[in-house]
């Protein structure tokens, strides 16, 4: 029996640290719950995160926030953060069936772009709570099926990972279901981490079980109140499908301690405390680098392109693939036309004059469906589908061509290659004579026979169709459009998704023959898979999906057969087959990254500029064989560490370190019910003037006129939080009656104002005093500090004796924040240690590295700057990474190379790793360089290079890359190689500390 392909997961990813680290730290200060206590404030045996009537510090959280986001912010980690000027808290009513309550819960935001790890990320986080602050009761909320399925999916391969990591720590998962509601109980009274993962159709309307009595719990609560005594911290996958007021109500009615927004985009990001944004990940190979192949309908822009896509009712419109001028470039686009509309007018182009639509017309047949123009040309959507066919067949053609060629790269890395495929109907697939079907099964065939790989499989052996398939007793195999919305449908959709998710490691696994897969809208958020190197695009009239959505299936990091992660970038790209014109596609694409409110990723490189060719002459030349020969050993490395003195430091640190003191707060506060009235007096062309009148239950009362415009927020306007949402839309009359439209889509007349109220949690009143010097428990911090640094136990004891007693006793009263404190000085101070005392060993009979699998023949560089390398560069181009390497090799490098002293020169390759500590990360150098000796030329020198834009170690952005370098100096040292740190206008890069020369009379 083949063994099973196992997932395998890196702990040490430090944009991932980062993330969890930003949400943990939000809550230092709040002490550990002790279960004991817990235990004693809450009826039916419930296990809550915090006592019954207590409520989190927000002025605690609102320092921690600003600490959080200022120290992102100067160490770089993620993007730049907006710093908040107030603790965004979300509080408003609960669901009216569980009564007229309301609740003020804090939100969080993570953002993180798609394939970078965000489930891993808050999955870690929980247990992280835990071991921080004794937190155990989480909730997943999810908005689909789909990614229900996944983050069960998540958990139960990600386990024993965690188990390793937190001293085998488990965790228990409850996959809430209405029809057994009974594991409420279970969820409540457990005493360990309990996770529950729930779709928010789960408990958003009144008919949900969750709100009604049953015999399966015990006691007169309802379901919902067993949550609400937990006090649950509940983590929002895909924050954004929860911005409706409706899903808002529902996530406060399980009155949660706090909230944690995890997604690649939000259109709501409340106290946003770590961003990774598209271009972080792209820049840091964090996910696959994207090519794309445009497969358009006619390669001469000079013809005149004009198709019929589709057509839409509500309105009535029409849809018609043209060419568009765009900055004095013709590119393909799809243009919206209503009646009336000028073609001309929308594309600039001149081809198109005198087309102006004088009827779009809908029918249930597509030949009923047509556009005419007043010009008397007249296109149907049965007409301009008749190229379908010999699009699609280059399309699917081109596809398999790439992922064979990309298997057969790959087969020896045990990397499984999957290709992913959008169709445009489900039919085209799953019907006898579907043309999809046929076109793939047509070209499989034909191309099979020049690999190996695929010589003996038969096209349906290697293609599988993602739709919802009815029951196995079903009398035929039937796929329907997973969009559907029926109870049937709804089921069929679960189980195919259950497919889809329990498979993932089979079709990673060389044993599962099948490496096509066809989909249709099913594969959204929620479904992806490492090993998608090829996506192709044949939704050409009916996509439900956004661009970014089907990439955004392909960009995660491939794994072997190990289930490692391959980190190497030539091997992580993705790509996308597309069925338009490679311009029209990456226009479009960066226009969604744009409206996703981020910045797009760098402009995806067609495929033959992202080529890069190992000329030959150099790589089997003696002076490269020597030098990698040199430079390829096997290595090794100790520290002798002078305990005494590392004792000596990190007393000397610690009797200086600022240990965090312990505050208490004072809370008071009342729930106040508002009403509130908005009235439109007059619009006054884009401007309208409004008037707010607000009364309470404290007998408060205000009102205002103001005039506001498109986008103003009222909100700000008037200060008042309970106007959060209401941003101008548009202003406008109809039927002569002026209006005011906001985004939430509250409509506002001016003889019809809008009444709403807000029963809502009064802001509390808050006092800050030092606190009182009571003691806490004190964690086992000294075993803690020996993981982490992998000092002995009784080296910690030592450090923490020698402490100035003042300094020592600061643990009493707020013990997580000092030991944060004690952990962090003694990590830096170990760093510089193992700096100043580590030697390096070399094992002369030992290769490392296959010179064939770093130097391959042929390189892809998508998305890299590349530029000629010269006759010397072991590539014909070289990839430059900032403006310090371009400059250090056209001003530089390429100069000596013309004066014939370089000889040869390349850049290392990511995957040449120099090893050291852990505490300090793995180095991989810049650049290695061959030259003469300008003063005997029957000498050469080897040197390796790091470009930085300075030469200052400690103005360096990180730390640990002057340690690295500091280490890197005694590394290249000992194997006999020249190494400097130099910058792109160091013009005596080429000048030795100490000479090191070779004869060239060998050669």
């Amino acid at each position: 029996m083949a063994k099973q392909l196992t997932l395998k997961y890196n702990a040490d990813q430090q944009f991932q640290l980062d993330a969890i680290s930003s949400v943990v730290d939000l809550f230092e200060g709040v002490p550990y719950q002790e279960q004991k206590e817990l235990l004693s404030g809450v009826s039916n045996d419930i296990i809550p995160n915090f006592p019954p009537q207590e409520i989190l510090d927000e002025i605690l959280l609102f320092d921690n926030l600003q600490m959080v986001q200022e120290r992102n912010n100067d160490e770089n980690r993620g993007s730049e953060l907006e710093f908040s000027d107030e603790l965004v808290v979300d509080d408003g009513m609960v669901l009216e069936v569980t009564g007229n309550d309301s609740i003020r819960v804090p939100h969080f935001t993570v953002e993180m772009e798609t394939g970078t790890g965000k489930t891993y990320v808050y999955l870690r986080t929980l247990y992280e709570l835990k071991m921080r602050y004794g937190f155990t009761k989480f909730i997943i909320v999810v908005p689909s099926v789909a990614i229900y399925q996944g983050v069960l999916k998540s958990i139960k391969t990600m386990r024993n990972h965690f188990r390793q990591l937190y001293d085998n720590q488990d965790i228990s998962v409850i996959s809430y279901d209405g029809d057994k509601i009974g594991e409420l109980n279970t969820f409540a009274s457990n005493t360990d981490l309990t996770v529950m993962v729930m779709t928010i159709d789960a408990f958003n309307k009144a008919s949900n079980n969750i709100f009604k009595h049953t015999e399966k719990l015990s006691g007169e609560w309802k379901p919902y109140q067993y949550i609400q005594a937990t006090r649950p911290i509940m983590i929002l996958d895909e924050a954004q499908n929860f911005e409706t007021s409706k899903a808002k109500e529902a996530i406060r009615t399980l009155k949660p301690l706090f909230v944690l927004r995890y997604s690649a985009t939000h259109r709501d990001a409340p106290n946003m405390v770590y961003s990774l944004t598209p271009i972080d990940a792209f820049r840091n190979n964090l996910v696959k680098q994207i090519e794309v192949i445009g497969v358009s309908e006619l390669g001469n822009l000079n013809d005149q392109i004009l198709r019929l896509m589709e057509i839409k009712r509500n309105p009535i419109t029409a849809t018609v693939r043209a060419i568009v001028f765009d900055q004095g470039e013709a590119v393909e686009r799809d243009i919206t036309l209503r009646q009336g509309e000028d073609l001309f007018a929308k594309t600039k182009n001149p081809d198109y004059k005198q087309f102006v639509v004088e009827e779009i017309r809908f029918g249930r047949q597509e030949d009923e469906q047509f556009i005419s123009f007043q010009n008397g040309v007249s296109l149907s959507v049965s007409d301009s589908m008749l190229s379908k066919e010999s699009i699609f067949r280059s399309q699917i053609e081109r596809t398999i061509s790439v992922h064979m060629q990309r298997q057969q790269a790959l087969k020896a890395q045990g990397i499984k290659v999957l290709s992913l495929f959008f169709i445009d109907r489900v039919k085209n697939y799953t019907a006898h004579d579907g043309l999809i079907k046929r076109l793939f099964d047509e070209s499989f065939e034909r191309l099979k026979h020049h690999y190996d790989e695929y010589k003996g499989l038969s096209a349906n052996e290697v293609r599988e169709g993602y739709f919802a398939k009815p029951k196995a007793d079903s009398p035929e195999e039937e796929a329907v459009d997973t969009e559907g919305r029926t109870k049937a449908q709804r089921e069929m959709e679960k189980r195919a998704f259950e497919l889809i998710m329990k498979e993932k490691e089979r079709l990673l696994s060389f044993e599962e023959p099948v490496s096509f897969i066809f989909a249709h809208s099913a594969l959204k958020e929620g479904w992806d898979n490492p090993n998608v190197f090829q996506i192709c695009t044949l939704n050409q009239t009916s996509s439900t999906m956004k661009k970014r959505q089907e990439i955004g299936r392909g960009l995660r990091l491939a794994v072997d057969q190990e289930g490692k992660r391959a980190e190497n970038h030539d091997i992580n790209i993705l790509t996308v087959v597309a069925n338009e014109q490679y311009e029209s596609f990456v226009s479009r694409l960066q226009q969604e990254y744009i409206e996703d409110g981020t910045d797009a990723p760098p402009t995806p490189k067609k495929p033959e500029q992202g080529e890069v060719h190992r000329k030959e002459e150099v790589y089997n030349s003696e002076e490269f064989k020597e030098f990698w020969q040199k430079l390829n050993k096997k290595m090794s490395y100790k520290v002798e560490v002078d305990t005494n003195k590392l004792i000596e430091e990190c007393v000397g640190r610690l009797n200086n370190a600022k240990f965090p003191s312990p505050l208490i707060e004072i809370t008071r506060g009342r729930f106040v019910m508002c009403e509130y009235k908005l009235s439109l007096i007059a619009t006054e062309g884009e401007r309208a003037k409004l008037k707010i009148e607000m009364e309470d239950s404290k007998g408060g009362r205000f009102e205002n006129e103001f005039y506001v415009q498109k986008d103003d927020d009222l909100k700000k306007v008037t200060k008042d939080d309970r106007l959060r949402g209401f941003k101008v839309l548009h202003t406008g009359e109809l039927y002569g009656e002026p209006y005011i439209k906001f985004t939430n889509e509250v409509t506002v007349k001016k003889f019809e104002p809008y009444r709403f109220h807000a029963e809502r949690a009064e802001k509390p009143k808050k006092q800050i005093e030092q606190a009182d010097k009571t003691t806490y428990p004190i964690p086992d911090f000294i075993t803690r500090t020996a993981n982490e640094t992998k000092l002995t136990k009784k080296t910690i004891v030592e450090i923490f004796k020698g402490i100035r007693t003042e300094q020592k006793e600061k643990i009493f009263f707020n013990p997580e924040g000092w030991i944060s404190e004690f952990l962090s000085q003694i990590k830096i101070t170990l760093s510089d240690h193992i700096v100043d005392n580590i030697e390096f060993e070399i094992d002369e009979n030992v290769e490392i590295y296959d010179s064939e699998e770093l130097f391959p023949e042929m390189v892809k560089q998508p998305q890299r700057e590349l530029i000629e390398a010269g006759v010397a560069g072991l590539y014909d181009k070289v990839q430059v990474d900032s403006d310090v390497e371009r400059d250090f090799i056209q001003n530089l490098v390429r100069p000596d190379v013309e004066k014939d002293n370089t000889i040869l020169y390349f850049k290392f390759p990511p995957k040449f790793k120099i090893l050291l500590p852990k505490i300090i990360g793995n180095y991989n150098p810049d650049w290695a360089i061959v030259r003469k000796d300008e003063t005997d030329d029957k000498l050469k020198l080897e040197l390796v290079r790091e470009t930085k834009g300075g030469l200052k170690l400690d103005e360096l952005r990180f730390p640990q890359e002057k340690r690295k370098i500091l280490c890197a100096m005694k590394y290249f040292e000992k194997i006999g190689v020249n190494y400097r740190v130099v910058t792109g206008d160091s013009y005596d890069w080429t000048e030795l500390t100490e000479p090191v020369q070779l004869s060239l009379e060998t050669n």
